[in-house]
């Protein structure tokens, strides 16, 4: 992927989210005051982002805005279930990650932990299965995603041989691309935080792939918070509808994606980054292997 191209989407997207449009609501409102001190639409957008940024800091309205998503990744995949589809990839995607003198546990932080024990899970009751860890990184002084899941699944006592890696995803899209060329269109189960299942699962379609969901990581309960507690402004609150947002907007990217694809379906787009590469796990260190030269640099 393009670097201007992710910052786009980057950029975009925080200023989406319901802390980055109050503040464009707050910035706006200044901006109208400083012009005409007492203006009453400066006051307007004011209270607009007040108001916003409170209603999404409830955790009654987390709930309501993950709810969806997480019910429509379904309930946890069974191995014999996916060994009977005759699964043979369990793809764990990668989430956060953390830099410093830290722990394989420690460095594998937050989402990309709890998937990662959901995919050793799948693993350990698919016979023959691969464990493929996919996840780039964004900092020269980060380990990518990818490998520091390996180092912790070999700690754990998955066998470097079972391992597979992708180390040079910068996103859900990134992945997708970098794993058609050996996924192919044999069915793998999809590993992913339940809430961010839907929009993988039409990223990898998208591209003739063959994903089942295998949500983990799931936020929310089928009982919404109850009492006045659920009326309290959290901080945690306020980020769980943030990822929520996140979701929803990428889910619609995608659908417009697709539907100006299907428009133009010749089109091909250059990419100007991503030799992506797989890696072999054994004890000491990742070999890499370089994908087929014609998969390189080229998405549809």
């Amino acid at each position: 992927m393009d670097f201007a191209l992710f910052l786009a989407k980057k950029t975009i997207s925080t200023f989406l989210s319901p802390l980055g449009l109050s503040l464009m609501l707050w910035l706006a409102g200044l901006v109208l005051w400083l012009r005409k001190p007492g203006s009453r639409p400066a006051i307007v957008l004011v209270a607009i982002g007040g108001l916003w940024v409170l209603a999404m800091s409830l955790p009654t309205t987390a709930h309501h805005v993950l709810r969806p998503l997480e019910v429509s990744a379904g309930g946890y995949a069974e191995p014999a279930e996916l060994s009977r589809k005759g699964v043979k990839f369990i793809v764990v995607l990668g989430g956060d990650g953390r830099v410093g003198k830290l722990t394989p546990a420690d460095r594998v932080a937050y989402s990309s932990l709890v998937r990662l024990m959901e995919g050793i899970r799948l693993w350990k009751g698919v016979p023959g299965a691969k464990l493929v860890l996919s996840g780039g990184r964004l900092s020269s002084k980060a380990v990518p995603v990818g490998e520091a899941m390996a180092v912790l699944a070999k700690e754990l006592g998955v066998p470097p041989d079972a391992l597979v890696l992708e180390t040079q995803s910068w996103d859900t899209d990134d992945e997708a691309r970098l794993l058609k060329p050996v996924l192919g269109e044999t069915a793998f189960a999809l590993v992913t935080s339940a809430c961010h299942v839907p929009r993988s699962m039409l990223i990898f379609k998208a591209r003739g792939m063959r994903p089942l969901p295998a949500p983990a990581d799931f936020e929310t309960t089928d009982s919404p918070p109850a009492g006045w507690l659920a009326w309290l402004p959290r901080e945690d609150s306020l980020a769980r509808s943030a990822k929520g947002v996140h979701e929803y907007l990428g889910i619609a990217a995608v659908r417009v994606k697709e539907f100006l694809r299907a428009r133009n379906p010749l089109r091909t787009a250059t990419v100007r980054r991503g030799t992506g590469v797989w890696a072999t796990a054994d004890r000491s260190s990742f070999t890499l292997l370089p994908l087929d030269p014609q998969q390189r640099g080229r998405t549809t």
